[in-house]
């Protein structure tokens, strides 16, 4: 599988787009669910970096049409090629990105200091994390309504795991080892149930997507998708650890657990990075055969 430049850039795009929508939710997830444990510094640097993810987000969603035009047309003018724009747009990226935007914009009164504006703020980030399943190769199935909410299924679970990473990594920078220890307690609580969900919508959404395994296999599609479960795997792994091995360790007060549990989640979230880059890649060049 060769890429163009165009194509590059367009799947780097793509993948900021994943990487800051599925964060902005994760961390306004977070806050909802461990938000009460944390100090008010702590919450205001949170919801900082929600406004910043937001705002990525958007300017991602709208560098993505762009460069997507200009793959089409492989040169710079492309991008600004009305017909191809408007191709694009109709052929369902157009709403999956206005969905989005509704949402990011309902995300953003995570910053609010009215509580009653803040409480929009969790439908906006599910509104905005299962935007993506508006577009990509469920749309090819028929019938496809259960492999479409399957797939938002995977999103919103992934929104919560991923995007709860940095707000993670925040709260354990502060050395603070009581207050970490409970909030990776909680978080753990949460996540156990919703990766068991996301995992199961992944392999039901794969099962449908594979038609002759053989093919499926050897193809581009295929092939990046088993790096995408390696990546996964190692996730899983760490995920394990921290919740097996290190969270028990933190509420016992050990202090070399600590520093294992701030690398254990940066680590996550290189990973977690490397998994939508591969995500974004077979989604934009490639796709199953059929």
């Amino acid at each position: 599988m060769e890429l163009s430049g165009w194509d590059a850039a367009a799947v780097c795009a793509k993948a900021i787009t994943y990487a800051a929508t599925l964060g902005a939710a994760g961390a306004i997830f977070f806050l909802g669910i461990c938000g009460s444990l944390l100090q008010e510094p702590q919450r205001s640097r949170i919801r900082h970096l929600i406004g910043i993810l937001v705002l990525a987000s958007t300017l991602g969603t709208g560098a993505k049409i762009l460069l997507m035009s200009a793959t089409m047309s492989g040169d710079l003018a492309g991008m600004f090629d009305k017909a191809f724009v408007l191709m694009i747009l109709g052929a369902g990226e157009g709403l999956a990105s206005g969905v989005r935007l509704a949402g990011l914009a309902l995300c953003a009164f995570a910053l609010s200091s009215n509580q009653r504006f803040r409480a929009l703020a969790p439908a906006g980030a599910a509104i905005a994390s299962v935007s993506f399943a508006g577009v990509g190769h469920v749309h090819g199935l028929l019938p496809n309504v259960a492999p479409s909410l399957l797939l938002c299924l995977h999103l919103l679970c992934a929104a919560f795991w991923l995007g709860a990473l940095a707000p993670l990594l925040i709260t354990a920078r502060d050395r603070n080892d009581s207050q970490i220890a409970a909030v990776a307690e909680r978080f753990g609580k949460w996540a156990l149930g919703l990766v068991v969900l996301l995992l199961s919508a992944g392999a039901s959404l794969l099962w449908t997507l594979i038609g002759d395994a053989a093919q499926f296999w050897s193809s581009d599609y295929g092939r990046m998708m088993v790096i995408k479960l390696i990546f996964v795997a190692a996730l899983l792994g760490i995920a394990g650890v921290n919740k097996l091995y290190l969270t028990p360790r933190l509420l016992q007060g050990d202090s070399k657990a600590f520093v294992r549990f701030r690398r254990s989640v940066q680590t996550e979230m290189v990973l977690g990075a490397l998994i939508l880059l591969i995500t974004a890649t077979f989604t934009t060049v490639t796709g199953p055969p059929r």
